[in-house]
Parts: C-alpha cells; sequence; structure tokens
C-alpha cells in the first residue's frame, strides 16, 4: 500500500513553489536572460540596484556576476523577500520582488502571471 501512495504522489501533478513560478515568468528559466535594455539578468532578472540592496540587508558581497548563478539569485530572492516581506503572502512577496517594496501595489500584471505559474 505505501507504494501505491508512493506512485500516487510521483505521478500527481507538483504544484511549483514561488521561486519557480517568479524564474519561469522572469526568464523562462533561462540563467543566461538579459531583459530591460541590459539592466535585469539571470533567472530571476536582477538589476543591479537589487544586488546593492541584498548586499546591505545581507552583509554579503554578491557581485553582478551572481545574477548568472541559479543559487545565488534564489539566495539574493530570498534576502529581498524576507526582509521586506517576511510573514507576509506570496502574493505580496512576487509584487516586491518585482515593483520594489514601496511599488508593490502597482504589480497587478505581475501578480497574476505569477499566480498563473503557480
Amino acid at each position: 500500500m505505501k507504494y501505491l501512495v508512493l506512485l500516487v504522489a510521483l505521478a500527481a501533478p507538483l504544484k511549483a513553489d514561488l521561486w519557480q513560478a517568479i524564474c519561469k515568468v522572469e526568464s523562462n528559466n533561462n540563467p543566461r536572460a538579459i531583459g530591460d535594455q541590459g539592466r535585469a539578468v539571470g533567472i530571476a532578472q536582477i538589476w543591479p540596484i537589487t544586488v546593492k540592496d541584498a548586499n546591505r540587508i545581507s552583509k554579503k558581497n554578491y557581485t553582478l556576476n551572481d545574477r548568472y548563478d541559479p543559487i545565488k539569485s534564489r539566495e539574493m530572492f530570498v534576502i529581498i523577500t524576507e526582509h521586506y516581506g517576511k510573514g507576509k503572502s506570496d502574493e505580496t512577496k512576487a509584487r516586491i520582488w518585482n515593483a520594489g517594496p514601496k511599488r508593490a501595489h502597482l504589480a497587478d500584471k505581475y501578480w497574476a502571471k505569477v499566480k498563473a505559474a503557480l
């Protein structure tokens, strides 16, 4: 019986988490993607100001080239979204990621895309 439960669980479609949805929307999961006239790059389309902010918050030393590394990109995503959206919903975190903490309320279209990818 436990093997049957395992097989069913493996066959069931998995709900993507917020990070996976963000990467799908931002770059179609392409860690080499470049957008916004070259300002946003990597799997999560990280801007230089986001790297600077992640370094300020975490006291780490991420570089602009780290935006091309999916693992370091995810670290920066967590730093930013947990700092500005700690305890908040995935919707709020996605909006913060797209528009920043002061303009998150303007990210309706972005949230619709992320929600569809979840």
